[in-house]
């Protein structure tokens, strides 16, 4: 082993931080190398840099914030018979298990490392080879290079360390948006009221489907995984539950080109959560899993463990939303965002930092276009926009401004944006 394999991180880094800086690379299976040295490894390569800096001060003010949240405990357990706050606690969790429901059957479909396997199939030669789409922040990663820790939204020069062998491929968005229109269209052959939750996921009912097909939940998702593979060559792995939650945390068992059906059981729910990672679990990301682990909350089995603390402090962390997390009785209602319900539209852009502002805007042109094409194609119109961007810092910043008409064009898109992004160039 190399001296520069042994060196220890350095002390004055903390255990979160270290964890922070690894974001999405923790707590992943199949890696091939340990997961402490992959956090060393990120630990060395992101020191001295913005990126670093930025997430030490986000550490920072998360420990202090953690701090305050453990007097707040302190003080609201402090002179309580925690045993009578309990017993109300189990008369809430009661209330909640009445209204569990088993009767539909939700599929969460997950194309598998979509971005990366698209590319694939217009350069084969990538097969086999551990390669990110992106270069300043990754989009993606081929499972080759996920082994050795590398994840989307992680910057190229980590990713490089990491895996010195892996291959930088450009982003080329008009062939993924090709490939989803196409899963999304097989999809809705299994539920016309599918709610596509991203470009490479959506959550289906197939209750109705199964029935008048004379179909197994296994079976149908079986079948529709295949339809997927042989109109597109790309691969999808699938949960199946009664939940869109639980769907979603069980299409991440058997990935890649898989699929996992949880049984449609109280006991055998309770029992797969118990021992779930909270971090697992849809919309529990670093900053909150930091603040329940500080709880004694690491597993959903804990969320009854600590139900009293819970339960006195709702303001914190919501104790309905924990107690359903815990007995797994979350929506199960799908159907995409209606009108009333979606409040905005957007298009983003990932790429290596840039000074040159002819550059810059001609990025910000690009997301105009997409913006508006997205915008008739649902037949969207807007009065705000706003303009989110990321420093090299890795600050990130919004700027917006609101009309008293409609936009709709991609040169007012354009121009309104420029106007915004114009003060940032100093």
């Amino acid at each position: 082993m190399s001296n520069d394999v042994a060196e220890p991180i350095a002390s004055q880094e903390t255990e979160s931080l270290v964890k922070r800086l690894a974001g999405p690379s923790t707590g992943k299976a199949g890696l091939a190398i340990d997961q402490t040295e992959i956090n060393r490894i990120i630990a060395k390569a992101s020191k001295g840099s913005k990126f670093y800096e930025n997430e030490k001060k986000k550490d920072k003010d998360l420990s202090e914030r953690i701090e305050k949240i453990l007097k707040q405990r302190d003080d609201a357990v402090r002179d309580v018979d925690l045993r009578s706050i309990e017993q109300a606690a189990d008369r809430f969790i009661a209330e909640l298990e009445s209204q569990r429901d088993l009767s539909q059957i939700i599929v969460h479909v997950d194309m598998d490392a979509f971005f990366a396997n698209v590319e694939l199939l217009y350069n084969p030669d990538l097969k086999g080879k551990p390669f990110g789409v992106g270069r300043g922040v990754l989009s993606t990663a081929s499972y080759e290079a996920r082994k050795y820790g590398v994840r989307s939204g992680m910057p190229g020069y980590i990713a490089k360390k990491l895996c010195p062998e892996l291959i930088f491929v450009s982003s080329h968005f008009s062939r993924y948006m090709e490939k989803s229109n196409a899963v999304m269209a097989i999809l809705r052959g299994y539920d016309p009221n599918f709610y596509a939750a991203g470009c490479d996921e959506a959550y289906l009912n197939i209750t109705a489907y199964c029935e008048s097909h004379n179909l197994t939940a296994a079976e149908c998702v079986q079948e529709m995984r295949k339809t997927v593979f042989e109109g597109t060559q790309l691969t999808a792995s699938a949960g199946i539950a009664p939940t869109k939650m639980l769907a979603k945390i069980c299409s991440d068992k058997n990935k890649p080109n898989g699929q996992f059906e949880l049984p449609f059981e109280k006991d055998a729910i309770l029992s797969f959560l118990s021992d779930l990672s909270i971090r697992k679990v849809p919309g529990v990301g670093r900053v909150n899993e930091r603040l329940l682990e500080s709880i004694g909350i690491k597993t959903c089995g804990d969320i009854f463990t600590h139900r009293a603390t819970i339960y006195l402090m709702e303001k914190q962390f919501g104790r309905q939303y924990l107690f359903r997390t815990y007995l797994g009785i979350t929506s199960n209602v799908v159907q995409p965002i209606s009108r009333d319900e979606r409040k905005s539209i957007g298009a983003e852009r990932t790429f290596s930092a840039l000074s040159d502002k002819e550059k810059i805007l001609q990025k910000l042109n690009e997301v105009a276009e997409e913006l508006e094409k997205d915008m008739k194609q649902n037949g969207w119109t807007g009065r705000t926009v706003t303009l989110k961007f990321k420093l090299d810092t890795f600050q990130v910043f919004t700027r917006a401004k609101t009309f008293d008409r409609w936009i709709t064009k991609k040169e007012e898109l354009y121009a309104t944006g420029k106007e915004l992004l114009t003060p940032e160039f100093h």
